[in-house]
């Protein structure tokens, strides 16, 4: 099923890629055949000139000296349009980023300053107490010493209550800040829970 849709969509992409190259060379085309044929002027033979013909001679040097630049070419505007327009959009694109650059940066400013705005708060400058702390309640005595044993050689002083049928490990700590001291314990034993 799988090898099905994967020769459809190969198919289907392979047949995409035709359509866009030969519609590519069809747009080509038809933008070359698009162009007006070069008209070629033949100068004609030079004819008598009358007095009349003479004067209006004389004055058109004088209206041609008047506009002496020829009008741009309607091409030139054109082509001078796109590349103005591709130049604004340059610019709104580099404006773009470096807005974004700073967007980011104060962004990440603000969440350091809230990061530490957090942290002083989690920190508490209060008093040291004693707690008892749970690391685990086993049916077998000889798990609740081995887990007892851990803890002491941890530092911690501890000891083990049957209650409920189970055996109940705690350790006692002094400590200002006792969801630290709950973190570690959590990590080490699986689960830890404050009792007092």
């Amino acid at each position: 099923m799988r090898r099905e849709r994967f020769l459809i969509l190969l198919g289907t992409l392979i047949a995409l890629i035709f359509f866009y190259l030969g519609l590519n060379k069809w747009l080509e085309s038809k933008s070359e055949s698009a162009q007006p044929p070069s008209v070629v002027v033949r100068p004609a033979p030079p004819q008598p000139i009358s007095s009349l013909q003479e004067e209006k001679a004389k004055e058109e040097p004088k209206a041609e000296e008047k506009n002496p630049t020829p009008p741009p070419e309607p091409q030139k505007q054109k082509e001078d349009l796109i590349a103005q327009k591709i130049q604004e959009e340059k610019t709104k694109e580099v404006q773009k980023a470096q807005e974004s650059k700073n967007l980011t940066a104060q962004k990440q400013e603000a969440r350091k300053e809230v990061a530490k705005q957090e942290k002083q708060a989690e920190k508490p400058k209060g008093e040291v107490k004693e707690y008892v702390i749970q690391i685990g309640a086993f049916s077998s005595k000889e798990n609740a010493d081995r887990a007892l044993e851990k803890a002491k050689s941890m530092g911690y002083r501890g000891e083990i209550v049957n209650e409920d049928n189970f055996y109940k490990v705690r350790v006692r700590v002094k400590t200002d800040d006792p969801k630290k001291v709950l973190a570690k314990l959590k990590a080490t034993f699986g689960g830890a829970i404050i009792k007092q």
